[in-house]
């Protein structure tokens, strides 16, 4: 699946969910709950997770305990398959510039 499919309007919902390396139990990356707003998209409203994999997203842990909502940017947005199950990931997270 393309990733283009899902428009580009997000919006991250609640917080981050540690993800941490397997051999080391260090936090090596989040997981954050998304939902599709782009009403192009086919999958409008669906609610998505995403790896963002990286322990230092630009929206911090901080950003995001502070909002139960916040419209996001995802970098680098892939999609993949795995055992019949669809997985998201991103390079990093953004905020949306407001204007």
């Amino acid at each position: 699946m393309k990733p283009e499919l899902l428009g580009n309007k997000f919006f991250a919902v609640k917080g981050y969910t540690e993800v941490l390396d397997r051999e080391t139990q260090k936090l090596s990356a989040y997981r954050v709950n998304i939902s599709i707003q782009d009403e192009e998209s086919d999958f409008f409203m669906e609610m998505i997770q995403v790896k963002v994999n990286t322990a230092t997203p630009t929206l911090s842990a901080q950003d995001m305990a502070n909002n139960k909502t916040k419209d996001v940017i995802l970098k680098d947005l892939t999609v993949g398959q795995y055992n019949g199950n669809l997985w998201f990931s991103a390079s990093d997270i953004l905020p949306v510039k407001q204007a």
